[in-house]
């Protein structure tokens, strides 16, 4: 019983150790993809598509803050994923940061790919 409780106990404690956005931002992103799109209709469709994906049978949140400056920043409940949206020259650069590159991340990175 006891080797069960420590082992539930990890498993709890693991999700405390997921990098904060800040930290995650000075990683490489997962993937960067540009858009032509205007920053706050891309952001409202990311938000969009991700609250409306089924992962494990549910649907998890996401939330759409604008950025310090500029641009938007889109993130899921835990922050395991999120989207930087910033204007550059050509368009607006899109930064996608995951915390574990999985199939989970492929399929947000798909949502987001059919909003650009």
């Amino acid at each position: 019983m006891r080797i069960v409780m420590a082992a539930v106990a990890v498993a709890l404690l693991a999700g405390c150790m997921a990098p904060t956005m800040n930290e995650a931002r000075q990683e490489k992103p997962y993937r960067v993809l540009t858009s032509k799109k205007a920053d706050a209709a891309l952001a409202k469709c990311v938000q969009y598509e991700w609250q409306n994906q089924s992962i494990f049978g549910g649907t998890p949140g996401a939330t759409l803050q604008s950025g310090r400056d500029t641009g938007y920043t889109v993130f899921t409940e835990g922050c395991q994923y999120f989207v930087d949206i910033q204007p550059k020259s050509s368009g607006y650069e899109v930064k996608y940061y995951v915390v574990v590159g999985n199939w989970i991340a492929n399929k947000r990175l798909a949502a987001l790919q059919s909003c650009l």
